[in-house]
């Protein structure tokens, strides 16, 4: 009994230290900004991609805040997901910062003397609001699309990051829930935001484009390479794997072209190609022909499904394939090139949308409406170490131009604008 209750007066000690925390850091932040006339500034950032299993948009997201959070220019960021946990949820991930940014996490303990669902309702409907509220932002950023309901309301200005438009452009690739949310939430966050980022010029010009927003307020800002794959960490690819392969990442679902990939690597085995093909991500939504195609498959013996893989070991895959074949139908940036060139692996990739401004001169570009053309495109490759060799420099370099530092410092100039500051710097990046 007594455990119980210490664990339970803990919890809530930990609440008040909070709430007492915040206020204080209210008026710290207030005396700053109005009492002496500095250029300083709250800003609450959505951050529930961080409880999943983080893919293209959390690793955007997680890269660019630990950025920010190395930058000394005023701005301190407040990470909203869930506040209140109970006890058998999954241990919250810490922030990828400490400098300028929490993230305010406080789980209900084992042993809790009162029940934890009552208690936690109460929590959320409560006292997380109150929480934010005493927050003071002057901004709300949406680093994945839009903002979530509950966020709405704690923060004067907001800035979202647009990806992509597939759910525009190509919505029969998107998974009915997400297309459900996009439809639902984007509209208010587009028509609320006072700035949005693009991450690519693609994407910008899809913004304007296709949905007639105005060129003003669009910033286009790329991203940048996770220091994974820019360094060699040793590691080896996961155990049971050939010598020699190609490479697929991404998440398996009709945008990415899996069914293409899979009937080009059938044809260069046809053609003679003695290595296996890779394919490492989770499955996504509408895999039946996937699945079809790759259980049919003649050579199916020889291609390899992984699932989510750690970044070391991701790393290490890139680095022993022979090519990453990346024909999508469709992105608004695509990292796994960036992480392939860095880590010296040659690229294979489609001539559209984003791919060719991410990849410039260091890619083989495919029609990806084409298996022919793929096989064809990468047995031109491999047969030619001269030309491989030429594709891997170009890689190294173009990658080293993407940095996560100068993408942070463009961010946190359209963050100042849209707080009210003066901007010190350039509020866009391109490689």
């Amino acid at each position: 009994m007594i455990r119980r209750l210490t664990a339970t007066a803990g919890f809530f000690a930990g609440i008040a230290r909070d709430l007492v925390g915040t206020l204080r850091t209210r008026w710290r932040t207030f005396h700053a900004r109005v009492g002496r006339g500095e250029a300083v500034a709250s800003i609450g950032v959505d951050v529930y991609p961080f409880f999943e299993h983080m893919t293209g948009v959390g690793w955007y997201e997680w890269n660019l805040l630990a950025a920010l959070d190395r930058r000394d220019d005023g701005l301190r960021y407040n990470l909203y997901a869930r506040t209140f946990l109970a006890p058998d949820q999954p241990e919250p991930p810490a922030a990828p910062g400490r400098n300028a940014m929490r993230m305010r996490i406080h789980q209900v303990p084992e042993g809790f003397l009162f029940p934890v669902g009552p208690t936690l309702l109460a929590l959320r409907l409560a006292v997380e609001p109150l929480l934010r509220a005493f927050d003071g932002n002057q901004v709300l950023f949406a680093p994945n699309f839009f903002l979530h309901r509950d966020q709405e309301p704690f923060g004067h200005a907001q800035v979202a990051t647009v990806h992509d438009l597939v759910f525009v452009s190509m919505p029969e690739t998107v998974s009915p829930a997400t297309l459900a949310g996009l439809r639902r939430h984007l509209p208010r966050t587009l028509y609320h935001a006072d700035r949005l980022i693009a991450v690519s010029d693609a994407t910008a010009g899809d913004l304007k484009d296709g949905l007639g927003i105005g060129e003003r307020i669009i910033h286009t800002i790329h991203e940048g390479v996770d220091p994974w794959f820019s360094e060699d960490s040793g590691a080896e690819p996961p155990e049971g794997l050939p010598e020699t392969y190609l490479l697929f990442v991404s998440t398996l679902e009709p945008r990415k072209n899996v069914e293409g990939v899979l009937r080009a690597y059938t044809l260069m085995v046809e053609w003679g190609y003695r290595g296996d093909l890779v394919l490492v991500g989770r499955w996504g939504w509408r895999t039946d022909g996937i699945r079809r195609e790759l259980e049919s498959s003649p050579v199916r013996e020889r291609i390899h499904q992984l699932d989510y893989v750690e970044r070391p070991y991701l790393a290490a895959l890139y680095r022993h394939a022979d090519a990453l074949l990346f024909p999508s139908w469709l992105e608004g940036f695509g990292l796994p090139l960036l992480e392939s060139m860095a880590c010296g692996t040659p690229v294979i990739t489609s001539g559209t949308s984003a791919m060719p401004e991410i990849a410039g001169p260091a890619a083989v570009y495919v029609d990806p409406a084409s298996p022919h053309g793929i096989a064809s495109a990468v047995t031109a490759l491999l047969d030619d170490p001269h030309h491989r060799e030429r594709l891997v420099a170009l890689g190294r370099d173009r990658a080293a131009k993407f940095s996560w530092d100068r993408a942070a410092a463009a961010t946190a100039q359209v963050l100042r604008q849209a707080a009210g500051l003066t901007a010190t710097d350039d509020d866009e990046y391109r490689a």
